[in-house]
């Protein structure tokens, strides 16, 4: 069996790990090494490589290659309304419920990638409250590591239609009344209009090492700790904690499940749908 095909890994793997956190400041420590051991072999396949240790004097050498690698690392995989059944159950009742409750509200899109979530929620308050009152009510915040995905979400250009079938387009924004009042189409392209995009603030936020955050009523962070190692799992889950205002909610991925103090501090509102409260 190669190297890149073993689950147990090499010294040369632990050259590398330490390696791409000196030259990239990617915190490889976090991540489970499956993750990680994915990622690698998929770029020694692409040089048809033998072993980490080839990459890596390959690595330390090319800019280029360094930046495809930290592409690869940092997870990117998204789309509108992601796991239906979830924003089924945002749209229909949680959504309505707080909107009544709180004349402000403060939501957080953690991990937003190229900002399909964060628009998602957008989309969904602006027919539930109208236009107006989702502006001057709704404040959301996206952050992300990865630059180049906070820049295109700024952007908002999605879906070129030579790329994507219409039938895959309605599909993701089958939860929408009507799609085109949020979209215009420019030059085959999917572009979030203004008063959709001004709802949205993306950031710049290392959830390992960057600042905390305070003060949200419902916090997003959906298929990204599944990467991390446990012990992070569990001070990330603390942050969200802290993180919420009396009240608010977290809604994670739908195969994530909490681990350590967080599993008594949060209570569940809709387990099926990973949807817990802040008591």
């Amino acid at each position: 069996m190669s190297v890149i095909e073993k689950r147990t890994y090499p010294p040369d793997f632990e050259e590398l790990k330490k390696g791409v956190k000196r030259i990239l400041g990617f915190n490889t420590d976090q991540y489970k090494d499956t993750y990680l051991g994915r990622r690698f072999n998929a770029r020694l396949r692409a040089y048809n490589l033998d072993s980490y240790h080839d990459y890596w004097n390959l690595l330390r050498n090319n800019e280029k290659e360094q930046d495809r690698l930290l592409n690869d690392l940092t997870i990117n995989v998204t789309e509108f309304f992601r796991d239906q059944s979830v924003y089924q159950f945002l749209q229909q009742n949680l959504f309505p419920e707080i909107s009544t409750k709180k004349d402000k509200l403060r939501i957080w899109s953690a991990g937003s990638s190229d900002g399909k979530e964060a628009y998602s929620i957008a989309m969904l308050f602006i027919e539930l409250i109208g236009e107006q009152e989702a502006r001057s009510r709704v404040d959301i915040v996206a952050t992300d590591i990865d630059q180049n995905c906070l820049n295109n979400a700024r952007v908002g250009t999605y879906f070129s239609r030579k790329g994507i079938s219409q039938t895959d387009i309605t599909k993701q924004l089958s939860f929408l009344k009507k799609p085109e009042s949020f979209f215009d189409i420019v030059e085959d392209n999917y572009q979030i209009k203004p008063f959709v995009k001004n709802m949205v603030s993306f950031q710049y936020h290392d959830l390992i090492s960057g600042p905390k955050k305070h003060n949200f009523d419902i916090i997003f962070c959906r298929n990204v700790v599944i990467y991390f190692s446990r012990s992070l799992q569990e001070v990330l889950y603390i942050d969200f904690y802290n993180a919420l205002n009396s009240g608010g909610f977290f809604v994670m991925g739908k195969t994530e499940t909490l681990v350590g103090e967080a599993r008594n501090k949060f209570q569940p509102y809709n387990s099926r749908e990973r949807v817990f409260q802040k008591p």
